[in-house]
């Protein structure tokens, strides 16, 4: 079976050798030229990972592309599944394994504790102080034998900080599944089927960090500890796994 489709970074062809259970994905560049190829066994493979790591195609347009060819190859082997070959009509029950085993390849808390502290140092509190300062919560005392001088955040400065926190966390996770904290510690944010996280997910799990947050995050750590998955409120809610990169 050999399929192509168009993305940002060329076009991009996969076939499937039904005899061999091969698979082999290019890229070509607009003057139709090879870029990238790649070589695989289906029972080692993971598409989504071939396409991102050694293709060269962005994160949401690969899971696009595994999730049209699992469809288009569910319907194909329908048709022929008199005569298949095992390994032919093995091709969705393999894919539905590994989107499993991937969503069970859950992030440690540690990890995830991690990514928070590196999100709040490197992004969190730069915007705070430039919030602080733009709403004029920049302040200086000085007396005999001392002086002080610091940035308040509250009032609506507070609550400005809180909707760009947020959003932050939501933009990043809904475009490529990790904010920097969780690129740098190696784990992303996918759907309980290990597809690509949506907007609307995104938002649920987030707007749930507020109660998850609670305590330095005690809240949201008692009820991932609790789950098989490592779903604290948030993911419970919006049917989302963190997941090793």
């Amino acid at each position: 079976m050999k399929q192509s489709f168009s993305t940002s970074v060329g076009r991009v062809e996969v076939l499937l050798d039904e005899g061999s259970s091969i698979v082999s994905a290019y890229r070509f560049d607009t003057a139709g030229q090879p870029v990238s190829a790649a070589i695989e066994s289906w029972d080692q493979l993971d598409l989504t990972e071939l396409l991102v790591d050694r293709i060269g195609v962005p994160a949401a347009e690969a899971s696009d592309i595994e999730r049209a060819l699992t469809a288009s190859w569910e319907l194909h082997t329908r048709g022929r599944r008199a005569e298949a070959e095992p390994s032919a009509v093995a091709w969705t029950t393999e894919r539905s394994a590994h989107a499993s085993l991937r969503s069970l390849d859950h992030a440690g808390i540690s990890r995830r504790f991690v990514a928070v502290l590196l999100d709040a140092v490197i992004v969190l509190f730069p915007t705070a102080i430039a919030v602080g300062l733009l709403s004029g919560g920049g302040y200086s005392e000085r007396g005999e034998g001392y002086a002080n001088a610091g940035i308040r955040v509250d009032g609506y400065a507070s609550w400005l900080l809180v909707a760009l926190a947020l959003g932050y966390y939501v933009v990043c996770e809904a475009m490529t599944g990790a904010t920097l904290g969780k690129r740098m510690v190696g784990i992303r944010v996918v759907g309980e089927d290990g597809a690509h996280l949506t907007l609307g997910a995104a938002v649920v799990r987030n707007a749930l960090r507020l109660v998850d947050s609670l305590f330095f995050y005690l809240v949201g750590a008692i009820f991932a500890l609790s789950s098989p998955r490592g779903q604290r409120l948030g993911d419970r809610a919006a049917h989302t796994v963190v997941v090793r990169r």
